[in-house]
């Protein structure tokens, strides 16, 4: 079994629940998740947890990505990019200064509702089901922050326009498409969007499903020869980039690195036995900590569990079984 993250970069065409499945065809593993959304439009950065590296995900932080998209004027369609119906248009072509200076109202704190077509959940039912059913959802507008948002080169000659931008957690570059359009009064949809960051996963350490297929030939590789030595324990990420060269370490990143944001607090193998067991373990001296914080057991550099902090003890949330 793999534990650890793979930073793919997820190509046009699949979603990411598709993606995912596809990772866990190429590794052979029964258990993976993503952390943050793709459209099947969209391109990019997709952090994908594996094995018990998936208990790791409600705590690594997304707050911060970024994308570069394009916006194509002149239409509004139902789903705010390239794969939605018309349903307005506009003979408007808008000027490089203008969509400069209207882009300044998009930066810092904004109230932004949500595509009709989103996983937004009305009722119990993701917005997109209803949407395709034909039913006109209504979606509150939230608060989310847009730190920056540049705007690139126009293309007079498609009348459309490139942009760069960092953001928050659920801002939908789709919404910003729609609206951007409405206010310059030409209306606009997404054609071309690529996420390159998330949190610490960046564009230029990704890899594609295509290089993985070409790598994972060596770790085949490596696991038969662990089954040959009559080796029956889980293989960690961090066991697998020992001694075996540059192919599987340059994309498999161990859990414990996934967590280097988090307060690391060092056990004894004893202690890592009990909290393996589920129980709390009393520890004295961890000055750093304050009630409720969020922290990881370790021994060495194997991460035994994700634990609450309470009065003097740490109270395992997640166990890892590496």
């Amino acid at each position: 079994m793999i534990h650890g993250w793979l930073n793919l970069n997820k190509p046009i065409g699949i979603s990411s629940a598709q993606a995912v499945t596809q990772i866990k065809r190429i590794f052979g593993i029964k258990k993976a998740g993503h952390l943050g959304t793709l459209d099947p439009l969209a391109s990019g950065v997709l952090p994908i947890a594996l094995g018990e590296a998936t208990k790791t995900i409600p705590y690594l932080s997304c707050d911060l990505k970024a994308y570069d998209f394009t916006i194509k004027w002149g239409e509004q369609r139902t789903t705010d990019d390239l794969g939605g119906d018309i349903i307005r248009t506009s003979t408007i072509e808008p000027q490089y200064s203008q969509i400069n200076c209207a882009i300044k109202n998009f930066i810092g704190k904004i109230k932004q509702t949500p595509p009709q077509f989103s996983a937004i959940k009305i009722k119990g039912a993701r917005a997109y089901k209803l949407a395709r059913s034909g039913q006109k959802v209504n979606i509150k507008p939230r608060q989310v922050k847009i730190h920056e948002l540049k705007l690139i080169s126009v293309d007079t000659i498609n009348n459309s326009a490139n942009f760069s931008m960092m953001c928050g957690s659920g801002v939908y570059v789709r919404s910003i498409a729609r609206d951007l359009g409405i206010a310059l009064n030409c209306f606009g949809h997404i054609t071309k969007l690529r996420r390159t960051m998330v949190g610490d996963f960046r564009e230029n350490e990704s890899v594609t499903i295509e290089q993985l297929i070409e790598k994972t030939r060596f770790l085949v590789s490596f696991q038969r020869v662990t089954l040959e030595s009559r080796k029956k324990e889980p293989v960690s990420a961090t066991q697998m980039t020992e001694g075996t060269g540059s192919n599987v370490k340059s994309f498999i990143i161990p859990v414990e690195s996934a967590l280097k944001s988090m307060f690391k607090v060092e056990i004894s193998l004893e202690d890592a036995g009990k909290i393996r067991k589920g129980q709390e373990v009393v520890l004295n001296n961890l000055r750093n900590l304050k009630n409720h914080d969020i922290c990881c057991t370790v021994v060495g550099s194997v991460p035994i569990a994700i634990c609450s902090f309470i009065y003097g003890c740490v109270k395992p949330i997640r166990v890892f079984n590496i």
